[in-house]
């Protein structure tokens, strides 16, 4: 149902703008095009794309933006072809961007994946770690807007094909930690042509093969060991089973409100993983057993991007996964730490089922205090023009009924009205006015800058600032009462398709005129409570010294 001014479910009114408007052009961003493989897409590793992220490179307050950038297996053969590499734009403060790649060393020319930003050693500075098929890379922040290729003493160069990653403390020291997803064990030399087995057909259309067929590969989880050091740990804490998977996106999330950062991994063609924190430095997984493995009816699904938020307000991070086409993306709504398939409940199983869903996030765009839902999508298939489907497909936004139950807002109002095949996304306050900006990045394409066009209800903001614990915060529980509503979430460092969004928190307060309670919870720290904050404007907080 639409919204009157100020977020609020009334009757029917024409809309005089939609929600976005895709300002990328005008932004300076369109300059940048992920490259992803040859136009045929014949081998696997050409369809996926690449993520993206949003964070503050230089210290200056403002949101900046990078791109993920692939290859092709021309430019690997050829070293004497120009290389691709990823693109870090500065955020000018004007609603332009600047392209400050290569002034700033964040060159990253290999076959890129996913990117997770965050400060790994406390400096006050956000660091970069990327994924490649190839060897992975961390760029350490200098400071002084530039950056230092650290992979090699880092112990991080990993191997082969890796996919999502993100940044969590599992042990609580204060150190974050780094959990790197991996998909297929990928030789080209060994890979059967499209066609060639049941694998390699799409509706009957041959298509690049894989993943089911193809060996997987074992994710890692790396403990940081300070001084720029880690070490690779996935045995010795439980992380097992998943060369049996083909993981993608990844998320440190604690799903069962015991304090510690739980780790949820999306996989493709193979049950998800969720990897409860037993708090002594261990996991143990328990994806099936908590319901949020598989579909509702037992199926394990071909799993890509993962969002994360408390869409109801009960005070427990919910779960949407998005998956292939010809199958629903899957809401998990949490009680009390398991996990119900609530998808054809919520209104979001026939409005999916057609997509290919990639990044995605919960994110109250009017400002109503109640999560909305973005959607990235796009086939992997360019030959699925032939098979009663299409390559290019337009992004979705839902709007959150306030009932338990989501709707899909028509192309003309979300203002989603290009078809590309779109993957990494992520969001921010970039423009530092209360309204959320969405990146998405699309292969072959030039990417998807979607600002706000309407304005929304009160918000509020939060910066926080760790001590005992991370200096970034992350894993930090915030919890924000306005208007009679209680919202809660979670500062993470990754998530969406792999992708990193802004680390700071971002409420919609409706027609509150005042916040009336905040609860933030550090992380293995103590509680702190503020009241009567106020609204339209950025708090910052930094943790007690002697919190513990």
């Amino acid at each position: 149902m639409p919204l009157l001014p100020g977020g609020y479910t009334g009757q029917p009114v024409i809309t005089t703008s939609p929600w976005f408007a895709d300002l990328a052009r005008r932004a300076g961003l369109d300059a940048f095009r992920d490259t992803c493989g040859s136009l045929a897409k014949n081998y696997l590793v050409e369809t996926v794309g690449s993520g993206a992220a949003v964070f503050d490179y230089n210290g200056d307050g403002l949101l900046d933006v990078f791109f993920v950038n692939g290859s092709t297996f021309q430019i690997l053969d050829n070293p004497g072809l120009p290389r691709t590499c990823g693109r870090l734009f500065r955020n000018n403060g004007d609603g332009t961007f600047t392209d400050v790649t290569r002034d700033s060393g964040l060159v990253n020319d290999g076959w890129g994946m996913g990117v997770a930003v965050a400060d790994y050693d406390n400096d006050g500075h956000a660091d970069v770690f990327i994924t490649n098929f190839g060897t992975n890379r961390l760029f350490h922040n200098n400071g002084n807007g530039t950056f230092t290729d650290v992979t090699q003493e880092s112990g991080l160069q990993g191997g082969n094909w890796s996919t999502g990653c993100a940044w969590g403390d599992y042990d609580g020291d204060g150190r974050l930690d780094l959990y790197v997803a991996r998909y297929v064990d990928f030789h080209r030399t060994q890979i059967p042509a499209p066609g060639a087995n049941g694998y390699c057909l799409y509706r009957g259309v041959p298509v690049a093969c894989g993943p089911r067929g193809l060996p997987g590969l074992t994710d890692f989880l790396y403990h940081n060991e300070g001084g720029g050091k880690f070490r690779e740990v996935s045995r010795e804490a439980g992380i097992r089973g998943t060369d049996n998977a083909y993981g993608f996106s990844v998320v440190w999330c604690d799903f069962d409100n015991d304090g510690w950062p739980d780790i949820y991994v999306a996989n493709d063609s193979t049950p998800n993983f969720l990897f409860h924190n037993n708090g002594n430095g261990t996991f143990t997984e328990i994806g099936m057993a908590s319901g949020c493995a598989v579909s509702g009816d037992g199926r394990p699904q071909s799993s890509m991007g993962i969002a994360v938020g408390d869409y109801d307000n009960d005070g427990w991070l919910d779960l949407l996964v998005t998956n292939f086409a010809e199958d629903y993306n899957t809401l998990y709504h949490n009680v009390g730490g398991q996990f119900d398939d609530v998808t054809y409940q919520a209104g979001l199983g026939t409005a999916s089922y057609s997509q290919l869903g990639w990044g995605t996030g919960f994110i109250d765009f009017d400002r109503d205090g109640w999560l909305d839902l973005f959607v990235a999508n796009g086939h992997i298939y360019p030959q699925a023009n032939q098979a009663g489907n299409h390559y290019l497909q337009n992004n979705q936004l839902f709007r959150n009924l306030r009932n338990g139950r989501f709707a899909l807002i028509p192309d003309a109002e979300s203002g989603f009205t290009r078809a590309l095949s779109s993957r990494g996304a992520a969001w921010g306050d970039l423009n530092n006015d209360g309204a959320v900006e969405i990146i998405v990045n699309n292969i072959g394409q030039s990417p998807f800058y979607y600002v706000p066009a309407r304005s929304g209800s009160n918000w509020i903001r939060l910066k926080l600032t760790g001590a005992q614990a991370n200096r970034d915060a992350v894993g930090a529980r915030v919890s924000v009462t306005a208007g009679g509503v209680t919202q809660t979430n979670e500062i993470r460092s990754g998530e969406s398709y792999i992708s990193t969004c802004d680390l700071r928190l971002h409420f919609g307060l409706g027609q509150a005129q005042i916040e009336d309670r905040l609860e933030i919870r550090w992380p293995r720290g103590s509680v702190e409570v503020h009241e009567r904050l106020a609204v339209n404007r950025e708090h910052s907080f930094s943790q007690p010294a002697d919190s513990t």
